[in-house]
């Protein structure tokens, strides 16, 4: 089993990611396609980044503003189980390092390196839009 690691730095600090990572109007700014739903414990995220794509993620921890755990509850492909982790941690500097974890994928599945692409992607949307905002 894999997991995809991804991370990133962004000029502010944990709370305002937080706010961007947890608030439903604020992630449908920065998040592609529709966003619904609530990030709480025991709720779920609904996204929707294609008109043909769904995925629903459950809420399992949140520990304010340091991290987000999910469980992947409606996808396609193995999607669902996979776990997904954010961790935000304040830096010396100012800028809070931002990672991210999506696991439990099988060494050869196909949705692989095109997930762990779009991650990347999400982060660096969530970089632009705080350091823009």
């Amino acid at each position: 089993m894999k997991t995809l690691l991804h991370a990133i730095k962004i000029k502010t600090d944990p709370e305002r990611v937080w706010h961007a990572l947890t608030d439903i109007a604020e992630m449908a700014a920065w998040h592609e396609g529709t966003v619904q739903g609530a990030i709480a414990v025991g709720k779920s995220l609904i996204l929707n980044p294609k008109d043909d794509l769904r995925f629903v993620w459950e809420t399992e921890q949140l520990v304010s503003p340091s991290l987000i755990a999910q469980i992947c509850t409606e996808g396609p492909g193995h999607s669902v189980g996979k776990r997904l982790r954010f961790i935000l941690s304040p830096l010396s500097d100012g800028r809070t390092l931002v990672e991210l974890a999506d696991g439990q994928w099988e060494d050869n599945d196909p949705h692989l390196p095109l997930c762990n692409t779009y991650w990347g992607a999400v982060l660096y949307r969530l970089k632009v839009y705080i350091e823009q905002h």
